[in-house]
């Protein structure tokens, strides 16, 4: 019995001296990689931007930038010496650069020829569920002579589609008629009773008072209205629900850009999926029985239908295209400049006006406009992201082909050096005092170059506006104690980053 306990004893032993073994092969090999990478290439290739280290090869920072972007982006910035000169981090093994310095970032928006947004735009296609054969057909040059949008320099339509949306986003005969679909839409919506009956959440309070969650309100007034706008009255009489489903897509549609798999992104790719059998129901529908949709839904779905896309691929594609609650957070935690607002609108509805005068409130309220400014550089949560086709050099390194390249808005737009040691505090004042800040290339809350978002006059107008009808008509506060909602960090988005946490308010109809 001895014996056998021995002989046991033994074995034991040496499978816990193999586990040892190769427990310390492991160790050394990953700090031999590891001292490899991050210490030896950099000095063979001096000129290629810093990587920050990290120690699960393959994987990179994955976690992290899932778990939080802008707090692994400012750490790696930091680590890197916070130069603002371009560095590097690794995502599931692809090398991605960042740009954070404005005059880097005006480089890549000039580089068209070795830093391609098309490809990655190719890639999300694919991903939201567009056939091969339609991304191939959307990227296909058209004749300059084509019937329908004028193309001069025979553009493929995914590039034309941006010259048709500024068509109609742009100030202009398209955005005024679009800019009174969305007046009416707030001139019907913006009652008390109306509130109550068409938002489950918003509960009555004494002296008709009505109190909501200013961020769900917010959210479902804006998209009920942008779909109204854009596409009449059908999709509501569709589906009721699509504007729900909307915002369910639209809160995990960073899936969709950075390509997550389907069985990763299961709830987006379902709310994706309704929002396209909804549309293909509308496109079915004669465009004669279709009426108050806008002017670029129809025009570009009769490019769409010249190039024999299906309405499978025409819907699809349109979910691409459906794609203010801070503005108003912000100017309620200052009951000062909440009634310095109120005074500066009251001139946009004179003569009686149910609906504010759109030019006044762009060009003669400045504060607005500055509550504006600093809301959309303190929310935007964005990133432009570019295909490197051929190794480019930007801020005197090397991006080396094949990887990609992502400019992180957020991490400009807090930049002490261009915005003050408080840019981390929300200011109204900061750009009436410093009218430069706008002109500069730090402040890039719809990004720019060729890709800049054309709805950026639209959004603007039409937030505006909103915000004019609703302190014109209700008195509003914050409910009792309530800490003020942080932004969503940890989540990458496509635009304005969401809340942690709601704000209720209780709006009480003024007296006419």
């Amino acid at each position: 019995m001895l014996e056998g306990l021995c002989d046991y004893s033994l074995v034991t032993l040496g499978d816990l001296s193999l586990f040892i073994r190769v427990g310390l092969g492991l160790g050394l090999s990953l700090l031999a990689w590891r001292c490899a990478r991050f210490t030896v290439l950099p000095i063979l290739y001096p000129d290629d931007p810093q990587e920050y280290p990290y120690w699960i090869p393959v994987l990179g920072h994955l976690f992290s930038f899932f778990r939080n972007s802008n707090k692994l982006l400012a750490r790696a910035r930091v680590y890197c010496g916070n130069t603002r000169e371009p560095f590097a981090i690794n995502l599931a093994g692809g090398r991605i650069y960042v740009l954070t310095k404005a005059s880097d970032v005006a480089e890549a928006y000039r580089n068209i020829e070795t830093l391609s947004f098309n490809i990655f735009v190719q890639e999300m296609l694919k991903t939201a569920g567009s056939t091969p054969a339609c991304v191939k057909t959307m990227y296909k040059p058209l004749l300059a002579d084509k019937a329908g949008f004028p193309n001069p320099h025979s553009k493929p339509l995914a590039t034309l589609a941006r010259d048709m949306h500024i068509q109609q986003l742009y100030p202009g005969e398209h955005l005024d008629v679009l800019g009174r679909a969305f007046d009416r839409f707030f001139d019907d919506d913006l009652h008390g009773d109306t509130i109550l009956r068409n938002y489950a959440y918003a509960q009555a309070a004494e002296d008709a008072s009505v109190v909501l969650p200013l961020m769900a309100w917010c959210s479902d007034v804006f998209c009920r209205a942008g779909q109204d706008a854009y596409f009449g009255p059908l999709l509501e009489q569709i589906d009721p629900e699509m504007t729900e489903k909307f915002l369910i897509f639209d809160e995990l549609s960073y899936q969709l850009q950075f390509q997550y798999p389907k069985w990763l992104s299961l709830k987006m790719q379902k709310a994706k999926d309704a929002l396209v059998e909804d549309l293909m129901v509308y496109f079915d529908t004669p465009q004669g029985q279709r009426r108050g949709d806008a002017w670029f839904v129809k025009a570009m779905e009769d490019e769409m239908k010249a190039l024999n896309l299906s309405t499978y691929d025409i819907s699809v594609l349109m979910v691409t295209i459906y794609w203010g609650f801070l503005d108003a957070a912000y100017t309620l935690q200052d009951r000062e400049l909440y009634r310095t607002l109120v005074e500066e609108i009251q001139p946009a509805f004179m003569n009686d006006q149910k609906t504010p005068d759109a030019q006044f409130l762009l060009k003669e309220c400045t504060l607005l406009n500055a509550v504006w400014d600093e809301t959309v550089r303190m929310s935007a949560f964005s990133a432009s992201v570019r295909h490197i086709t051929k190794d480019t050099k930007i801020g005197g390194k090397f991006l080396r082909k094949g990887s990609r390249l992502m400019i992180p808005y957020r991490q400009m737009h807090f930049d002490e050096s261009i915005f003050g040691a408080d840019a981390q505090a929300f200011r109204c004042d900061r750009f009436l005092k410093d009218k430069t800040l706008k002109r500069g290339s730090s402040w890039r809350p719809f990004g720019g170059g060729t890709t800049q978002c054309p709805g950026r006059f639209a959004a603007k107008q039409v937030v505006l506006s909103f915000t004019a009808t609703l302190l014109k008509r209700f008195d509003v506060q914050i409910e009792g104690q309530q800490p003020f909602p942080e932004g969503q960090l940890g989540k990458p988005v496509l635009g304005i980053m969401a809340s942690t946490s709601e704000l209720r308010v209780r709006i009480s109809p003024r007296e006419t």
